[in-house]
């Protein structure tokens, strides 16, 4: 397994986008992209950064050993968030930056804020925005435990089969956020999140392309948004922003001249077969097959 392929199932492995990987990394998302790809490595800097972050050895990263590797499986469950559920949520957050010594990655305020930490996500939860949590040792709802998976509604139904306990429906509790939740036998819920479409009776959106760039979008972050918040089924977070593209190429050929240092060549093809091979490719997604 070349180390591309490594950085990949670690990053997924961890529910962390390029886009996610490459701000920890202090790099591009470009970059991130390229080591997937084989089209460059990274520097020492990086594979040490990197080994830290997904605590594994420099060899471990750079050692091609089937054997000293797992892919993870996107059909098994993550452990995806730990939730802290605070009384006091900006005192708890000053103590955690100072604890973690550093800032928070991302926050809704007066609701949730989330540090990124080893390849981990630890979200702390202001109790006053969970109706029905208690601390006091004796109540139930004591905590969150948080899952993330591939395909959410496949998911949902396994477990409904199992009948194990109570399980609600899958809800959109924010945009591009959906989720069920299941109870364990003391009441305290369990929730899981991943790729889920409305639209489309629950279909993968973990299986699509964008139709702008052909970025494989893999995670619920990595779709666009439409004019009024709701998810893009068609166009990635890079390409397509409130209803709007972020990047405006005039015609297909540069479409094709943006995108080509991302794709590799095949076999013995010359730099004509291969821009030829990759134009057929964006002659086909949405926004330019009238190009």
């Amino acid at each position: 397994m070349n180390i591309g392929t490594k950085i990949q199932s670690l990053r997924t492995g961890s529910g962390l986008t390029q886009e996610m990987l490459a701000e920890k990394l202090n790099v591009s998302r470009q970059s991130v992209s390229k080591w997937e790809l084989k089209q460059t490595l990274p520097e020492i800097d990086k594979i040490v950064d990197m080994s830290r972050l997904f605590q594994v050895t420099t060899d471990e990263l750079l050692l091609v050993n089937e054997d000293m590797f797992l892919k993870p499986n996107k059909n098994m469950l993550h452990l995806g968030s730990i939730y802290l559920i605070v009384k006091n949520f900006k005192k708890s957050i000053d103590f955690y930056e100072k604890l973690l010594s550093m800032r928070i990655s991302t926050i809704n305020p007066n609701i949730f804020a989330e540090f990124y930490f080893d390849g981990k996500n630890i979200s702390i939860m202001n109790e006053s925005n969970l109706p029905g949590h208690d601390t006091s040792g004796t109540g139930d709802n004591k905590f969150v435990l948080n899952f993330w998976i591939a395909d959410l509604k496949s998911e949902y139904d396994r477990i409904k089969s199992l009948n194990i306990g109570t399980v609600t429906e899958i809800t959109n509790a924010h945009t591009m956020y959906w989720f069920f939740n299941v109870y364990d036998p003391d009441n305290n819920k369990i929730e899981i999140t991943g790729g889920y479409n409305e639209d489309r009776g629950g279909e993968n959106m973990n299986t699509k392309e964008c139709q702008s760039c052909v970025m494989q979008m893999t995670k619920p972050d990595d779709f666009g948004t439409e004019t009024d918040g709701n998810t893009s089924t068609d166009y990635c977070c890079h390409c397509y922003q409130k209803g709007a593209f972020t990047w405006q190429a005039a015609s297909l050929d540069e479409a094709v001249d943006g995108n080509i240092e991302f794709w590799e060549k095949e076999g013995n093809e010359s730099d004509d077969e291969f821009r030829s091979r990759v134009k057929r490719e964006f002659s086909k997604l949405k926004r330019w097959k009238t190009a």
